[in-house]
């Protein structure tokens, strides 16, 4: 199983995250024979995880008792299973497919798509507090423990742009019926990205005393 970002590993809270997941079932160059691969499932979720140093910061601590319960349960889903610290903000988990078959030498791709949130923190590091996000994907095989794949990316967090008003889609015309629309998705982070592109502009321009 292997992960891969579209568009790099920084975003603006609000903007959508495009991960293409791949699954191969490799064939040996020397073997003689081979056998398909069954998957039973594979799902993709987002989380923030929260790494605090203990001598420095006390955290009260957790009340979600049946998710650490799920934690230590191999055949459920839970993107933060083995890592340390809190997880204080994750999406709704995604399914890509369900009962797969690749035979030998085959491979597929199923592509991943999620809006980031927008009341979550920024990535930091720090030496008391950390902030780290990462995608999380989850595949199963028949009859086998869950396998996890953590991509991991940064999130900066652009004070003024949650509020912001997104320009009104304009009708022009002509239109070409032979361009494909671009998905609502992509179209909104790439207004985002000018819209904080403005932002950072005005706020860092100097302007004339007269």
């Amino acid at each position: 199983v292997s992960a891969s970002l579209l568009r790099g590993a920084a975003f603006l809270a609000g903007e959508a995250l495009e991960c293409l997941v791949t699954l191969r079932n490799p064939l040996p160059p020397d073997a003689t024979s081979a056998s398909s691969e069954i998957l039973a499932w594979a799902s993709a979720q987002i989380h923030c995880q929260l790494h605090t140093s203990e001598s420095r910061v006390a955290l009260p601590p957790s009340q979600d008792t049946s998710y650490d319960a799920q934690a230590e349960n191999e055949t459920v889903f839970v993107p933060n299973r083995g890592e340390r610290g809190q997880c204080i903000l994750s999406t709704p988990p995604k399914i890509l497919f369900c009962d797969l078959r690749l035979d030998p030498g085959e491979s597929k791709s199923y592509s991943y798509c999620e809006t980031l949130p927008v009341d979550g923190p920024p990535s930091f590091r720090g030496q008391a507090v950390k902030y780290v996000y990462k995608l999380t994907i989850g595949c199963q095989r028949v009859n086998s423990p869950i396998k996890l794949l953590r991509v991991p990316f940064r999130v900066m967090v652009l004070q003024g742009l949650r509020g912001y008003p997104f320009p009104q889609d304009e009708a022009v015309a002509p239109s070409n019926p032979f361009l494909e629309e671009e998905e609502g998705g992509a179209k909104r982070s790439s207004r985002l990205a000018d819209l904080a592109t403005e932002l950072l502009t005005v706020a860092t321009s100097r302007r004339s005393l007269h």
